[in-house]
């Protein structure tokens, strides 16, 4: 005889509860973030990974943004060695947030924590709201918060970047792993530092 209660379909108790996590996270970065800032040490290592035009890049990040960065960096250098491309991509791979910066609608530590709780509670409303046309609305804000990634990529490749570099950064947001098996592997550890910190 069948059961006359029916289990909770799994899909939905699955969303939530990494949604809520997402939240977390930003609200961890947040709190990272109010008292970022970058020592001689920490331009040594930019420095030395970065090349001159690649280095004016990441100078161009909001401080926040160059501490997190760092902090992705040093996760996957404790974990093992990491090449130069990678670390390269570590260090510029939230580079093309600076778009948003650069024309007045800067998206700041206190924007993206709320973002985030939007996207829970409704998923796919901040994409309708978004504006790719350069302003210093709110609207671009969130446009160039959802295409950093292809921004910064592009930026890179135009500092002089390699390719895996440029590849790095551009799909450092995909859910879905796709290139060859070494990407897929890089992208990984770049995805799970980034997700730690």
């Amino acid at each position: 005889m069948a059961s006359s209660t029916s289990p909770s379909p799994p899909a939905a108790g699955e969303r939530t509860p990494r949604r809520w996590s997402r939240v977390r996270y930003r609200l961890r970065q947040f709190w990272l973030g109010v008292g970022a800032s970058l020592s001689a040490h920490d331009w040594a290592t930019v420095r030395d990974i970065l090349s001159p035009a690649q280095c004016t890049l990441f100078e161009r990040m909001p401080v926040d943004a160059q501490d997190h960065s760092l902090r992705v960096l040093a996760t996957m250098q404790a974990q093992g060695a990491v090449g130069a491309d990678l670390a390269a991509a570590a260090l510029l791979h939230d580079v093309g947030k600076v778009a948003a910066l650069e024309s007045g609608a800067y998206l700041g530590l206190w924007l993206r924590g709320p973002m985030v709780v939007v996207e829970a509670l409704a998923p796919g409303l901040l994409e309708r709201l978004a504006d790719s046309r350069p302003s210093p609305s709110i609207r671009y804000a969130l446009y160039v918060q959802q295409h950093h990634a292809a921004i910064g990529a592009q930026w890179a490749r135009e500092a002089g970047s390699t390719p895996l570099t440029c590849w790095l950064i551009e799909h450092h947001q995909d859910k879905q792993l796709s290139g060859t098996a070494d990407e897929r592997s890089l992208l990984a550890r770049l995805q799970a530092a980034d997700g730690a910190n």
